[in-house]
């Protein structure tokens, strides 16, 4: 009797330490599946922040790249003023000459109208290459704000491609599910029966008969 109950009382202890085993090893994969899916969690929370810090930094750099594009047009039309303003100044020169030569300087009238006509030539030279340069001077300005243009252009699509599309994530970590079941309780009454059974045949066999009894 005492072996059957040793037995017995290692069956029921095997039995715990095994399901005690299996209880730990479903942890530690649960345990594993939940820190796996916290760090795409977080790496993708950080992700996103990152994402719209970047948009924010897009939109700043797209009012600086169109501010700076804004600045080089106003140089430019500054500059074209400036020229414009030199060549009717070299006009009023040219008009101011026109009338203090001639008959001022030269008597006789034959000596005048020579003079005065020399200085009307002059004049219509002057204002010819004047327009030259006006209109030399717009279709430069004009070339200096497409070059702009399209410098900005280019610098702004290149900013909008940097945050263009959105991050992506990919799948979501795969769950290790294959949890264990542990031993089965069955399995363990079973075991204990066979061994009360045994212990109960050698009981039988080990008790002598009645006296008495053939």
């Amino acid at each position: 009797m005492i072996t059957m109950g040793l037995g017995m009382a290692g069956q029921v202890a095997g039995h715990a330490a095994e399901t005690d085993a299996a209880r730990g090893r479903n942890n530690a994969k649960a345990r594993n599946n939940h820190i796996k899916q916290r760090e795409y969690e977080v790496t993708a929370n950080l992700d996103n922040v990152q994402y719209l810090n970047d948009v924010i930094d897009q939109d700043q750099d797209q009012d600086a790249t169109y501010a700076a594009m804004m600045d080089q047009w106003s140089d430019t039309d500054y500059q074209l003023k400036n020229i414009f303003a030199t060549q009717d100044f070299a006009i009023e020169d040219a008009i101011i000459k026109m009338h203090q030569g001639g008959a001022s300087e030269q008597t006789g009238a034959s000596a005048a109208r020579a003079s005065i006509g020399k200085d009307v030539l002059e004049l219509g030279r002057s204002k010819t290459r004047a327009i030259h340069s006006k209109m030399m001077a717009v279709d430069e300005a004009n070339r200096a704000k497409q070059k702009t243009w399209r410098g900005g252009k280019n610098d702004s699509e290149a900013l909008f491609r940097d945050v263009a599309f959105a991050p992506t994530h990919g799948f979501a970590p795969v769950q290790d599910t294959n949890f264990e079941k542990g031993p089965s309780k069955a399995g363990l009454v079973l075991g204990l029966a066979n061994t009360g059974w045994q212990g109960y045949q050698d009981f039988q066999a080990n008790t002598a008969d009645p006296i008495g009894k053939k």
